[in-house]
């Protein structure tokens, strides 16, 4: 016997399967496609399976999406406590961090545990959130299907907030952008959007839109999963209790409860249960009143109990959330005047530097003033003391002096004598006509009679002062008078005369 079982022992041991990634992957792919037909125990099992085996081998993608199915399964039974629990499990592994997908599940599975406690604003706030990530999600199915279970529970919270509009609108959004061609999963995502609508126009009472609307749905009938099938009965039978047709209600209301009694969807046979009751309730059948009462009133005790358990920690979660909100925002607002603090500085460093080296040119160019100044001043006795002496060298000293002056008179008479030229650097340094009489040896009525001809040459008006007029000409660049005609004699000619001054003074000092 002993040897039997040492011979059989290798054979048992290595007829089992062994557990890797590849295999893990291929058993959530399988018990994925359970959800799909609504098998709740075995949809539980398979997933406690592969939490258990991805355990082992420390599969962290295994054990993230386990844990998040199995969320799932506890918001359905209504044990939102335990979902929360293994979101929180799910949140700690390595997967959710480096996986869009993940994270997006999450934050989807919060939103209904949100919605399971009535809180509705937050829901659709963590919906929305959802919806930006799923933009992320590269490849088209996953992307699409994604975004349109965003969109229905987006109608389902919209619609229990009393939001219609806005239910229909998210409602038709996930009708629209599911593809015609579908496989049997963006298929069922369609009948339940169509599903979702039919309940906001009963919402709306608009029952004969909604009776549109499901008959659609009827109409594929043997293509629908089990939940579509079971919400299917369900909404004929609110059409039919609104209609006052109570038999067909009750007939549609159990069909409805038989088949979700396997989804073990909790929500739904608390809302069938009530249903009932209050359609017994119409038709004064007070025995099975009583009977159906009293089963929802024991579903009502356990939801209510774990609510209690699970809100606490939904609302603690929720707090949590919005306190990281606010210390990110704060954060960020504290990174920002850092940085306008250290820009601040930064332009106050660079406008004080550059003042510096600003107030550092200036006082140069003061020096530089103050030192022309000087030697204008010295040069300006020099020229004086000449012109007194009647000296020839006084017009090229006054040449060297003011260097501009000769030139623009000039400009505006090429023809201008070395005699008038002489008159004007006197006038220029400000002697009058009698100290130019003097100077000059020259009648006071001859000088008059020259400032006369100047003014006529030069294009002087009589209303302007002489004096100012010639300091004006030097430190002036827009030259006063018609420039047509100096344009017309050219700098070969201005320079001839130059040097033509030049000589005379020459001469005369050799003399």
């Amino acid at each position: 016997m002993m040897k039997i079982f040492f011979f059989l022992f290798p054979v048992c041991l290595f007829a089992q399967e062994k557990i890797t990634p590849q295999y893990i992957d291929s058993k959530i792919t399988e018990v994925n496609a359970l959800s799909l037909t609504g098998k709740h125990d075995l949809y539980l099992k398979g997933n406690e399976d592969i939490l258990e085996k991805s355990k082992q081998i420390h599969y962290s993608k295994g054990i993230t999406l386990s844990y998040l199915n199995l969320s799932n399964i506890s918001i359905f039974e209504g044990n939102y406590k335990k979902s929360l629990e293994y979101l929180n499990q799910a949140k700690t592994e390595k997967y959710t961090k480096d996986d869009v997908y993940t994270e997006m599940k999450i934050k989807h599975l919060i939103s209904y545990n949100y919605i399971a406690i009535g809180l509705y604003t937050d829901a659709v706030a963590e919906l929305k959130e959802v919806a930006e990530l799923s933009d992320k999600i590269t490849v088209d199915s996953i992307r699409i299907y994604n975004k349109a279970s965003i969109f229905i529970d987006l109608g389902v919270t919209y619609r229990a907030k009393g939001q219609f509009d806005s239910a229909t609108l998210s409602v038709r959004k996930a009708i629209n952008i599911l593809p015609h061609h579908r496989s049997p999963k963006m298929q069922n995502m369609s009948d339940l959007a169509h599903l979702a609508l039919v309940e906001v126009k009963i919402d709306e009472n608009k029952i004969d839109s909604a009776d549109i609307y499901l008959s659609e749905v009827e109409a594929q009938s043997k293509k629908l999963t089990l939940v579509s099938n079971a919400k299917t009965y369900q909404l004929r039978g609110i059409i039919c209790e609104r209609r006052k047709d109570y038999a067909s209600a009750i007939s549609f209301y159990k069909k409805a409860l038989e088949l979700t009694k396997e989804t073990k969807n909790i929500h739904v046979i608390s809302d069938l249960n009530r249903s009932l009751s209050q359609v017994y309730l119409k038709i004064n059948d007070k025995e099975s009143y009583r009977k159906v009462y009293k089963k929802l009133t024991s579903i009502k005790d356990s939801l209510n109990t774990s609510s209690e358990h699970s809100t606490e920690n939904i609302v603690k979660e929720l707090v949590t959330k919005k306190e990281e909100k606010l210390k990110s925002k704060s954060d960020f607002l504290v990174n920002i005047i850092i940085v306008v603090i250290l820009l601040i500085i930064v332009i106050s460093v660079y406008i004080f530097k550059r003042a510096r080296t600003e107030q550092k040119v200036l006082n140069e160019k003061n020096q530089e003033v103050k030192l022309l100044n000087k030697k204008l001043n010295i040069d300006f006795e020099e020229v004086v003391r000449l012109a007194k002496n009647n000296d020839p060298e006084f017009l090229n000293r006054f040449q060297e002096a003011y260097p501009d002056f000769f030139p623009k008179l000039l400009k505006i008479e090429p023809k201008m004598l070395v005699s008038e030229l002489r008159f004007c650097a006197l006038l220029f340094l400000n002697f009058s006509s009698k100290d130019i009489a003097q100077y000059t040896l020259l009648q006071p009525q001859s000088v008059q009679t020259k400032k006369n001809r100047l003014r006529k040459k030069l294009r002087i008006p009589s209303n302007i002062d002489i004096y100012i007029w010639m300091k004006d000409i030097n430190f002036s660049d827009q030259l006063t008078g018609s420039l047509n005609r100096s344009r017309m004699y050219s700098y070969t000619k201005y320079y001839s005369l130059i040097k033509k001054l030049k000589t005379i003074i020459k001469v005369k000092k050799q003399k």
